[in-house]
């Protein structure tokens, strides 16, 4: 592939140059599709973007420089940049506010993760979770407490915080399903 961009880009104005490019382009047109249609996932603005990045690499083909990668990496650089382009001057999605419904307000993160337990079998998965683990859970999710405080009372950076609490609610998840599966 590589020696047929040097081809055309060395031969650019004779008539054996344009059985060449639309060769090249046909045997590209697949995989340079392929890319556009995973980025917009509508054949029809596929197959369009598709031609437009043709069109482009058609147009700049007197600019192109052969680096030493293949020309499909040329193709895909056009494609991700024109696909760019469209979401950018794409205007942002409307709704009417007769079709949306009445805003319904997120039950708290407690009931979320604690629904349908008993309070024993609660404390008995919270007893078992190292301490630190049930310390973050309690200052952060049970008491609200803001990530700052927390990291003051346990002695810890705010970010050795939040990656304690994550760790804290894996485990603690892991070990709810452990109860609450039959």
């Amino acid at each position: 592939m590589w020696r047929c961009a040097r081809t055309i880009w060395y031969s650019a104005h004779s008539e054996a140059t344009g059985r060449r490019i639309e060769e090249l382009f046909k045997r590209e047109w697949p995989a340079v599709y392929h890319l556009v249609y995973r980025a917009v996932r509508d054949e029809a603005e596929a197959q369009d973007l598709t031609q437009e990045v043709f069109v482009r690499a058609f147009r700049g083909l007197d600019r192109y420089q052969p680096t030493g990668a293949p020309f499909r990496a040329y193709l895909r650089a056009i494609a991700r940049n024109l696909v760019r382009e469209r979401w950018r001057r794409s205007a942002p999605v409307s709704v009417s506010l007769e079709h949306v419904g009445e805003p319904v307000e997120p039950a708290p993160l407690e009931d979320q993760v604690f629904s349908g337990l008993i309070g024993d079998e609660l404390m008995r998965v919270l007893a078992s979770l190292p301490v630190d683990y049930q310390r973050v859970i309690q200052f952060r999710l049970l008491e609200g407490r803001p990530t700052a405080e927390v990291a003051a009372l346990m002695n810890r950076s705010p970010g050795a915080v939040r990656v304690l609490q994550y760790r804290a609610l894996a485990l603690l998840r892991d070990r709810l399903r452990e109860v609450t599966m039959p």
